[in-house]
């Protein structure tokens, strides 16, 4: 059996770097692993722990060091953006854990070490109702694929790498089923001796390997961008969008919506939990700019805009330049009734100020002064389209 150590010409043993010793232990592990899961090893471990251990003496690393340097790459107080998920973080410590057990097992002089300490993952808190609306309402009025990325997350719960992975191809348009079968890895590229690193699609592990369906409500907005063959995010074949790239765009639309804690996290553990109710998706809220601020705003004021309707009712007249009777015909009532609307005597019903609405909305000589006088706001056009 092959040894890791090796003597001096002293004779004094000297254990293998701790680089060393994780080539070995890869070499004997691809045996028994796909190469996609080896290469993924071989990224992370060169990535996160190989700058920090690779050099030393495997017998040296203690596991206080150790648990302190994981803990310390997951300290989003410290690093910010920059901090490694947890998922990543207890892959490490898989990973490092297993590499020094092989070590331990080979060299008889290292010292037994206890399991290094679970890093404790943060647990993802559900979107709170007010978070799903503004969600669902910024995914409605920013048309892309992105962002329908993430309604497949809350309505089917496909996390980020199935996202980045998803081609147009594995959704059946018909059935309303996406066929979840990949993720996406950055991976060290071997090829022609590019140190560089690389995207590459991965089969999921067997357990997440499903079929999951998305609402009817969504068929419109996956019909807008539907390419077959093609990659889901980049529309383009074979091109696809690294998990880091796609969650920095969603942070940048997400600010804009007093969004700034959703992620794609928190959007599965939201479908996990059962609290995407595919109502929301026709909920009348809608989204007005004021300045360089987005707001969301409450539903249909029907009240107002009944009372606002009787308030423009004889300016609208005027400028049309037709009498009350002529009104009259229009709405297909009384002049007598018209008029007594128009002085306030009488109350507006709903019907009536849809009908009254589009008269005015689509004569050239009021259209723009009902939209001035927002008597057709976005939320009412919002559930003319529903």
């Amino acid at each position: 059996m092959p040894r890791s150590g090796k003597k001096t010409s002293d004779s004094t043993e000297r254990t293998a770097t701790f680089a060393e010793t994780m080539r070995e232990w890869l070499r004997d592990r691809r045996e028994n692993i796909s190469e996609a899961s080896a290469d993924r090893y071989e990224y992370l471990m060169g990535k996160y722990i190989l700058p920090e251990f690779g050099d030393m003496d495997v017998s040296t690393i203690t596991q206080a060091r150790m648990n302190t340097y994981l803990a310390g790459l997951a300290d989003k107080e410290k690093k910010g953006s920059a901090a490694v998920t947890g998922t990543t973080v207890e892959n490490l410590r898989s990973i490092t854990w297993s590499i020094l057990s092989y070590a331990q097992d080979r060299e008889e002089h290292i010292p037994k070490l206890s399991a290094l300490v679970k890093i404790e993952k943060t647990p993802y808190k559900p979107l709170s109702s007010d978070e799903i609306r503004r969600l669902v309402a910024c995914a409605r009025y920013n048309r892309s694929t992105e962002l329908l990325g993430v309604l497949f997350s809350l309505y089917a719960g496909l996390g980020t790498g199935e996202i980045c992975a998803l081609s147009w191809d594995d959704i059946d348009t018909d059935r309303r089923e996406i066929n979840v079968r990949h993720t996406l890895y950055r991976l060290k590229n071997k090829e022609g001796g590019d140190k560089r690193t690389r995207l590459t699609v991965t089969d999921v592990r067997r357990s997440a390997v499903r079929t999951v369906r998305y609402p009817r409500e969504l068929d419109t907005y996956v019909g807008e961008f539907y390419k077959s063959g093609m990659a889901f995010l980049s529309g383009e074949r074979d091109r696809y969008m690294e998990q880091r790239t796609y969650c920095n765009r969603l942070e940048s639309v997400f600010e804009r919506y007093d969004l700034r804690d959703v992620t794609i996290s928190r959007v599965k553990k939201t479908y996990e939990a059962g609290l995407a109710d595919v109502r929301y998706l026709m909920d009348p809220f809608y989204i007005k700019e004021e300045g360089s601020r987005n707001q969301l705003l409450d539903k249909v004021d029907e009240r107002w805009l009944i009372r606002e309707m009787e308030n423009d009712l004889r300016p609208l007249r005027d400028i049309l330049g037709i009498s009350s009777c002529d009104m009259g015909v229009v709405m297909d009532i009384p002049e007598d009734t018209y008029m007594a609307i128009e002085a306030g005597e009488a109350a507006m019903d709903w019907d009536m100020f849809m009908s009254l609405l589009f008269f005015f909305r689509y004569n050239s000589k009021t259209e723009k002064v009902v939209e001035a006088l927002g008597l057709y706001p976005r939320a009412l056009k919002e559930r003319m389209g529903i």
